[in-house]
This record gives structure tokens, sequence and C-alpha cells, in this order.
């Protein structure tokens, strides 16, 4: 009986992807295998020392002393396709890890942890060889960890509140192309192209506050996190490409030597909640909604000293960017005692609208669907999980460069694999 509804469960969700897109968060990672398998639907429940990152008021469900720790794969894919080709982004692999760890006394009302893990974490490089949007943007690296303080209270009755403060630390990396005019001797001008490469170290302080209530049957969660707003100084280096004329690549080198430049970004708001509910003591399920508040996000910016370029000393790229809604479903159920099996989809809005879609977010709304499982013993458990991405194609409305008047549209994937190991003392 147990394993047939738990399959009818699993049977509802599969028909439902369908005609439900699904999604994680743009950028934003999902933590934790069990959490990752059911698409980030974890808001309610927060069952785990990764609640420190769903819902920290949920930490006063875990008595004692309590250990998490993970490592998610993810393989992203970018392509962009145009009436002269299509076009494919650098294939890059990560390996973002997380810890969590929650005490809690016996008798006690309060219950604290700490969290280490990567809220924000993407990455696309386009091959600059005959790539024709590379003089509006090439790359874009925001990989960031967090570490983040949590303390929670048990009000009674299934209550709780709980939160803490969040310092964001981590490496933020953009490049374009330009062409420049150089004279060499009497020659004639020749126009030479050149890569730029900015690379910064950013962090930035904010804070999260939470609500969770805990029923033997179903239970309610919240969470609202406040904006991230990083900034930080490195690095800009001046590469020039293809230059066949004899003398002209040195002195294009001396010509643009390193200098610094300031970047800036900002990791939006957001407002959570989720509900979740067992129709049978084997099997829960979990809808949650999330807003982000990308639309504060105007423009980016960077500040190049010295202005080896002439087009600064600020660069602003314009981003007009729009607020999203996530909705996510999630579905867990035991198939033996010590064997859980669970799935979920989910459906995300990109921020980005058509008429700023640049090579460096180049994603539209996705389509996310994951599944895994988790092997408990009476100290230990481990959890596996995967999930696949699927962007929509979107058209750009922004022309290429060198060919006024021609669009192309961007399309996407990534796989995100995710295992994680917990203890409890």
């Amino acid at each position: 009986m147990r394993q047939q509804r738990v399959a009818s469960a699993f049977l509802f969700v599969g028909l439902l992807q369908a005609g439900l897109a699904a999604a994680s968060g743009f950028g934003v990672f999902q933590h934790g295998g069990r959490a990752t398998g059911q698409v980030g639907a974890f808001t309610a429940r927060g069952s785990e020392p990764s609640a420190l990152s769903y819902n920290p008021a949920a930490i006063t469900q875990l008595p004692g002393l309590q250990l998490e720790a993970g490592l998610d794969f993810s393989n992203a894919n970018n392509h962009y396709d145009t009436t002269s080709g299509t076009f494919t982004a650098k294939h890059i692999i990560d390996f973002p890890p997380e810890v969590y760890l929650t005490w809690k006394a016996k008798e006690s009302p309060i219950a604290l942890g700490i969290g280490i893990d990567s809220p924000f974490w993407t990455k696309v490089n386009w091959f600059p060889a005959l790539f024709p949007n590379r003089f509006l943007k090439r790359q874009f690296e925001l990989t960031l960890f967090e570490a983040h303080p949590v303390v929670a209270w048990d009000l009674g009755e299934g209550w709780s509140v709980g939160g803490g403060l969040r310092y964001v630390y981590g490496t933020q990396i953009q490049g374009d192309n330009r062409r420049i005019p150089v004279t060499l001797g009497g020659l004639p001008t020749t126009t030479v192209e050149i890569q730029r490469q900015d690379e910064a170290t950013v962090d930035g302080l904010s804070w999260d506050a939470a609500v969770h209530y805990a029923d033997p049957v179903w239970g309610w969660g919240a969470v609202y996190r406040d904006a991230a707003r990083l900034k930080g100084t490195g690095s800009v280096d001046y590469t020039p490409r293809d230059v066949a004329v004899p003398g002209l690549e040195a002195l294009v080198r001396n010509a643009f030597p390193s200098g610094r430049a300031r970047q800036s970004f900002e990791i939006p708001r957001e407002v959570r909640t989720g509900v979740w509910a067992a129709p049978y003591p084997e099997l829960r399920i979990e809808l949650d909604v999330a807003w982000q508040n990308w639309s504060q996000l105007h423009d980016t910016a960077i500040d190049y000293k010295p202005n080896t370029l002439l087009d600064g000393p600020t660069v602003t790229t314009p981003r007009d960017w729009k607020d999203t809604y996530d909705v996510r479903l999630g579905v867990e159920g035991d198939i033996t005692d010590a064997l859980v099996a669970f799935g979920g989809i989910s459906r995300e809005q990109s921020p980005v609208p058509a008429h700023n879609l640049l090579p460096d977010f180049p994603r539209g709304d996705a389509t996310v669907y994951a599944l895994g499982a988790s092997y408990n013993f009476p100290r230990i458990s481990f959890d596996l999980a995967v999930s696949f991405h699927q962007h929509d194609p979107y058209r750009t409305g922004i022309a290429e460069p060198l060919n006024p008047g021609v669009t192309g549209s961007y399309r996407g994937n990534d796989k995100v694999c995710a295992a994680s190991v917990r203890w409890r003392f």
C-alpha cells in the first residue's frame, strides 16, 4: 500500500510536467541533495540543516547537534543562433559546496546554526572568435560564497521565528571586445580588436528573517531575504587579437597596460512562502511560491582607472530587468523505513526583457524537473539528486554590432547534480 500511494503521487507530478514549466532560480543555487531533488520546494518543511538556507526558523525542529555537507555539480550550455550560424559558449563545469551546522539543546527554545554555501553562481563565457555579439558582452562570471549565522526561537504550539546575517563574498568577472584604430609609424591607420577583461573581488552584507509552523500533517513557512549589494575593486587587462602587422602587437600592448576597475552587482531581495501537507503518513507534498525583486537592478557599471579605451571612465550597461515569480512543487515519499524517493517541478521567469537581452545573461524562462533519493541510517543519511533545466529560446531585441538590423536568439540548458551527507550527533 505504501509503494502504491507514493507511486500515485509521483505519477501525478509527472503528468503535471507536460503543462507546467519548472525552474530553480535565476543563477541562484539550490542546496542539499534532498531539497535539490524537489526543485527547492522546501520552505515549509526545512527538516534538515539546509533549513539554514531555505527557512532559518525551521532549525528549531532539529534536536541536538546536526551537520550537513554537500557538493553540487553544475553543467551549463549556452548557444546563440543567427543567420550567420550557431555560436556556443565555453562548456563550464563547477562544483560549488555547502556546509550547515545546527545546534539545539534539550528543553531549550533557542536553536543556533551557521551555514556556508553558494547563493549565486553563474558563468557565461563565449568563444571570442567570430561570435557576433562579443562587442556587446563576451563574458560574465559571478561566483559567491555566503557565511550565514542564524538564531531561531521556538514559540511553542508549532510556531517558531528565526533569522540571521549574511556575509556574501566572491569574484566577479566581466569581459567584452573593442575595435580601436592604431597608427604605427607612417603606415595607414589599422583597426585592432582588443579583449578587455575585468576581475574584482566583491562582497556585501545582508540579512534574512523567517517564520515557520509545524504540525504532524501539514506546515507553513515564509522567508524574507534582503538584497545583497556587492562592490569591489580589481584588475582590468587588455589583450590584442589577431594582429597581423609586424611590431603592431607590441605597440598595442604598450598602449593599453593593465589597470584597475571597480565593479558592482545586486542580488535582489526575495520573499518565499510555502505550505506542505501529508495526505498519507508516508507521503509529503509541498507547494512554494517565490518573488525576486530584480526590477531594482536598473543598470550595472564598471569604473575604469585609467580610462584606456576612451569609453568611460564609467561604462554603464542598462539592465531594466523585471521582477520574477517562481512556483515550485515537490513530492517526497517513504519507499521503506530507510529509503525515501522525491521529485519536483516548478516554473521560473527570467528577469531579462528581450529589448535588453545581452550575451552575459542570455536565459529565457526555464523548465526544470528533478528527482532523487535518500537513504537513512540511525545517525547518518545520504542524499543524491539531479535536476534538469531547459530554458526557452529567447530572441534578443538588440542588433549585432557588425550586422545592423540582424538579431538572433539564445537558448540554453543546465544539469545540476547534488550529493549531501547528514549527521545527527
